[in-house]
């Protein structure tokens, strides 16, 4: 599933294309993903774009937004020029031309540029919300705070350090399922929790109100800088995630740990990379620098 990196570094690059843009049209070939009334955006243009957790929200000028969640396989891939754009699902087959079997909505803009929406595994929807109810969604309402301050929709908590703490010296649940409870910390998901607890040197089984209150600050720093690392390297393309225009990202090339399993440890301390499962997600670490 895309994370935060992975979904801001699409909204990073929507951003400075579609802003301004008028909806023309909007085709829906898979009826489930989109929920609502297609005639409610045509018209309309895109005023805003912002993220919340891992949703993008796209603002338009008519007071109604399109809520889109990429879930397990989702993409928008942004293409214009009028030629065939030839990426998408699946990844390891390139020169596929969109839109595919695995396109569902396609938005066309004033420019004759185009939109697709695509999801292999059919998880994914696009909601039509007013924009006045989109914070108040039951969807938006299950979040925690924002890690990071100023890339959140407009509103919403910031993860500070002391909020950091009361969080997880409260939870007597593995660490790293706290991590990615998306109501305790929004936007962080299995490949982040994985690299920050390995950067922090914290087991990712241990309880989290058994760590120490200086183990919990260099968690946070931990947290925040391979978040930083996954929008910088443009998102993680160890899956079926694309950046906007299609192009895969390079932090798996960045990865410490995840999906490492059997590699000597980077830190050179002698120990193997070890993949155990932890709420049923793989969970990859150290046993020799995560021994605490």
């Amino acid at each position: 599933m895309p994370e935060l990196p992975e979904v801001e570094t699409i909204r990073i690059g929507l951003q400075s294309k579609i802003i301004g843009l008028k909806i023309t049209d909007a085709e829906v070939r898979t009826a489930k993903i989109f929920q609502g009334n297609v005639k409610d955006i045509l018209g309309a243009k895109i005023k805003s774009l912002r993220r919340r957790a891992k949703i993008l929200i796209f603002d338009l000028d008519n007071g109604q937004s399109l809520v889109v969640h990429l879930k397990l396989t989702g993409q928008l891939v942004y293409h214009q020029d009028g030629v065939p754009a030839s990426f998408g699902h699946p990844i390891p087959f390139a020169g596929l031309i969109l839109p595919a079997k695995t396109t569902h909505v396609i938005f066309t803009f004033s420019d004759g540029s185009v939109l697709y929406f695509n999801d292999m595994r059919k998880f994914g929807y696009i909601r039509v919300i007013k924009t006045e109810e989109v914070e108040k969604s039951k969807v938006m309402a299950e979040f925690g705070p924002e890690p990071f301050v100023g890339q959140a929709s407009s509103g919403q908590a910031f993860l500070t350090l002391e909020k950091f703490k009361e969080i997880i010296l409260r939870k007597k649940m593995p660490i790293k399922l706290v991590l990615m409870d998306q109501g305790q910390i929004a936007g962080v998901g299995n490949i982040y929790a994985n690299e920050a607890l390995f950067l922090a040197k914290i087991n990712p089984q241990k309880r989290a109100n058994e760590l120490f209150e200086k183990q919990v600050e260099f968690l946070y720093s931990s947290l925040r800088q391979v978040l930083k690392e996954g929008i910088k390297y443009g998102g993680s393309s160890e899956n079926s995630y694309v950046n906007a225009l299609g192009e895969r990202g390079k932090m798996q090339e960045h990865f410490r740990v995840y999906g490492r399993t059997g590699e000597v440890c980077p830190n050179r301390c002698g120990g193997v990379i070890k993949r155990i499962s932890l709420g049923g997600r793989g969970t990859f670490f150290c046993p020799a620098c995560q021994s605490h």
